[in-house]
């Protein structure tokens, strides 16, 4: 398929990331389909062509796979996503994430009057991609009176194994064996509706992004804010269980991701960056598909909380990879 970057579309880059596998280069996550939706959510569509064009090289082709007419995408997540959700960390969030971009997507395009396949097709992807089984450790539910701060603090004395170097995957793995970790977990006291707790969980990933200087460290408190606030997408698709499940889960995986690397120094003191114009804009500039997705997050963060401190991380984000 051939479309003249300019004028490229987040249709045309799905059918163009269908054509291609699911992770590259030693198991890195295919981010295409997640940074291009965020592209066109946050209004920054001009860069979705220079993005791919940047991309798409990097990626392991495949035959795309067939499209089917009849399926639903409502079906579709009626039918697998009660299941996932037990899996939100599995390969560091990465599947949570395609799929709930996907229904973003999708739901975009509802209300717009017009379902194009190829987010169905999308959708269906992610869901067959994103195995329960690879669920790290967490909470059925959560089902304590710890605030934010206070369970942050009952989970600090967990994180003194040793951190192994390679994929992040290994060492959330790590910090969710630790002795009594699932117990601490469920002591968070979950909000009345769970996408309130899920903005608490991106609120804490933030501030541990923000807080330490080290690169995988502040990486993998990234991920804590996106697949925290993309797990809300989610949660308006589940039954009441379904949801507690999904919010037990992602705060797992925030909880492990403290453990693991939230090991700071004190930088309280360390200024913020000015918060610039045009975030989405100059997020896209960068090409970066990390960059891309956390400024999508900080900016709905942002709107939902009333709090400058996601507009500063994204700020912060877009300093270093541009």
């Amino acid at each position: 398929m051939s479309v003249q970057t300019s004028l490229m579309t987040y249709d045309d880059a799905l059918e163009l990331f269908l054509a291609t596998r699911g992770t590259y280069g030693g198991g890195l996550s295919n981010h295409g389909p997640m940074a291009t939706e965020a592209l066109d959510q946050m209004g920054a569509a001009e860069w979705i062509g220079p993005f791919v064009t940047d991309y798409l090289p990097r990626l392991d082709p495949r035959t795309r796979p067939p499209s089917d007419d009849d399926d639903d995408w409502h079906d579709l997540l009626a039918r697998f996503l009660p299941d996932r959700v037990v899996a939100a960390a599995a390969e560091a969030g990465h599947e949570l994430l395609r799929v709930a971009h996907d229904v973003r997507g999708l739901e975009r395009a509802e209300a717009g009057g017009h379902v194009p396949n190829v987010r169905v097709d999308e959708l269906r992807t992610a869901l067959m991609r994103w195995k329960p089984s690879r669920a790290l450790p967490a909470p059925s539910a959560l089902i304590g009176d710890r605030s934010v701060a206070e369970w942050s603090a009952a989970l600090a004395p967990l994180a003194t194994f040793d951190r192994r170097p390679g994929l992040l995957t290994v060492n959330l793995a790590a910090a969710a064996r630790q002795p009594g970790f699932v117990d601490i977990v469920a002591t968070l006291q979950p909000a009345e509706r769970p996408q309130d707790t899920l903005d608490r969980l991106a609120m804490r990933a933030l501030e541990g992004y923000l807080a330490n200087e080290e690169y995988l460290s502040r990486f993998t408190m990234l991920h804590g804010v996106t697949v925290s606030t993309m797990a809300r997408v989610l949660v308006d698709h589940l039954d009441a269980a379904g949801q507690r499940r999904l919010e037990g889960a992602v705060a797992g995986f925030v909880a492990a991701a403290a453990v693991a690397y939230d090991r700071r120094v004190d930088t309280s003191d360390a200024p913020l960056p000015p918060i610039q114009p045009s975030l989405a804009h100059r997020a896209g500039a960068t090409l970066d598909d990390h960059t891309i997705k956390f400024t999508n997050a900080c900016l709905g963060l942002a709107e939902r909380t009333g709090s400058e401190l996601p507009l500063h991380a994204a700020e912060l984000q877009i300093r270093l990879t541009s």
